[in-house]
């Protein structure tokens, strides 16, 4: 067994350590996205690809790879990987990127944004030059910030509109400090669960539910995975970063660099288009699918509890509350008192 494990770290560290040029061929840039082709985050990893292979007149081929569904290829190990230089780009919910960029946890802090209008104030402009560069600080450089919409709870238990229905029920959560203090504040119990072993854990019973906007629910078929129920709410809007190596960004040339920043700013303008187009067609269908759909009927509670509760766990944990004050500056949103 000793040995067995060993071996297994001994591959693992041989596989972190390659050097990015092994991996990389000249003129060819490796996406790994961490949802499914089929899904939003592969229409619009499609869409990137197109744009950076049309701008470059070809002279940059970009490479799709969905570790949506393979074991060990969680979003938190794309992040770490690009982290390193070891992999070109990766796609995938902020949440997994918190452990690398701590100060990014302020993007789960719960009922941080109350419309889509503040995200998208939120993510352009100074309080995006202010996000990528807390990002450079640990080697990632973030090209686009794409939109998905609040982050709805799902379950297989029971519907949930007010808050003491969340008691007793087990949820899985990315592996952020921020998300795992909101459910205990709410009164669950969180799990860290690596994104891509999620729908297992929902068939398996190991978790009553999850969260995700209505899109990628239905793209994963949680709906297949025995989750009944979806409670919408607005504790959480669901920010799907694409990041680039900064070792591999400084690498290339102010052309090729422009065009990588142009792209980015394209796939996130079309990211909200294709949210606002198909989020309403998503939550249709899981209706007809079976799925019962509920609203709260006393969310101001829910805000009162995590904002009195958790944003004062995690202060420390982002950064401390004048990194938080500076980017609510930058962002036009009022300051935490």
């Amino acid at each position: 067994m000793f040995k067995m494990r060993f071996l297994v770290m001994f591959v693992v560290t041989v596989f972190l350590c390659v050097p990015a040029h092994a991996l990389t061929a000249q003129g060819e840039l490796h996406l790994t996205l961490g949802d499914p082709i089929e899904s939003e985050m592969g229409e619009l990893g499609k869409a990137f690809k197109e744009y950076v292979e049309r701008e470059s007149l070809g002279s940059m081929k970009v490479e799709l790879a969905s570790a949506g569904g393979s074991l060990g290829e969680d979003e938190s190990l794309q992040f770490h990987r690009v982290q390193l230089g070891r992999l070109d780009m990766a796609f995938g919910g902020v949440a997994n990127l918190e452990p690398m960029v701590n100060a990014l946890g302020l993007l789960t802090l719960p009922y941080l944004f109350t419309s889509e209008e503040d995200v998208v104030r939120a993510t352009s402009g100074e309080a995006a030059r202010l996000l990528n560069t807390h990002a450079e600080k640990a080697g990632l450089r973030i090209l686009a910030w794409t939109y998905c919409g609040f982050r709805n709870i799902s379950n297989s238990k029971r519907p949930i509109t007010r808050l003491q229905d969340m008691q007793g029920l087990h949820f899985r959560v990315p592996q952020s400090f921020v998300m795992l203090e909101t459910y205990r504040a709410l009164g669950a119990t969180p799990s860290p669960i690596d994104w891509n072993m999620t729908r297992n854990a929902l068939m398996n019973h190991e978790v009553d539910g999850q969260c995700y906007d209505h899109t990628g629910f239905l793209a994963m078929r949680f709906h297949e995975a025995g989750q009944r129920y979806i409670s919408e709410l607005h504790y959480l809007y669901l920010l799907q970063p694409l990041v680039i190596s900064l070792q591999v960004f400084n690498q290339m040339s102010p052309n090729m660099q422009d065009i990588l920043l142009r792209a980015g700013q394209y796939v996130q303008e079309l990211s909200l288009r294709y949210q606002q187009e198909e989020r309403p067609k998503a939550r249709e269908a899981l209706q007809k699918a079976g799925v019962q759909i509920d609203a709260l009927s006393d969310e101001p509670v829910w805000r009162q509890v995590v904002r009195e509760k958790v944003w004062p766990r995690v202060v420390n944990h982002i950064g401390g509350k004048e990194v938080i004050n500076a980017y609510l500056a930058a962002a036009g949103l009022p300051l935490w008192e």
